[in-house]
């Protein structure tokens, strides 16, 4: 005998994927079949029907945080420009007074030439006369 002959024919499969939002639809269709085993697969929670008051409830939650968001975004705004204002008139302060020091600089470089130009005048009468008044500088 041959092997074909005690072999028994393998029935034949039809699988069907049906997305889980259209399986309600083909229901009625497939309420006399058997149903297969199905395999586990994860499953996508169901959400029941939201009422008319939890969806404005929820719309003026949102609306709430969106007004919390633009405040927070806002006063950061503020804070920040009260910031760069600060630094910008710190800025003018330090130019000003860098401004201050150059000048004061020029003004010491210029009195110590004076006394040196006293000094090597060969006049020397200044330094025997006593401190006071203008302390002997012409």
């Amino acid at each position: 005998m041959s092997d074909l002959e005690f072999t028994s024919p393998k029935p034949l499969v039809l699988r069907v994927e049906i997305a889980a939002e259209q399986a309600d639809a083909l229901a009625p269709l497939i309420e006399g079949l058997p149903v297969a085993p199905v395999q586990a697969t994860p499953a996508i929670p169901a959400t029941a029907p939201l009422s008319e008051t939890a969806v404005d409830a929820r719309v003026v939650e949102l609306n709430q945080r969106e007004t919390d968001l633009l405040q927070r975004e806002a006063e950061f705004e503020a804070d920040v420009q009260i910031r760069e204002d600060k630094i910008e008139r710190w800025r003018t302060e330090l130019e000003e007074l860098e401004q201050t020091l150059d000048r004061r600089e020029r003004d010491l470089v210029s009195y110590v030439d004076q006394l040196q130009g006293a000094m090597s005048a060969g006049d020397d009468a200044w330094w025997s006369r006593p401190a006071g008044g203008d302390g002997g500088v012409r």
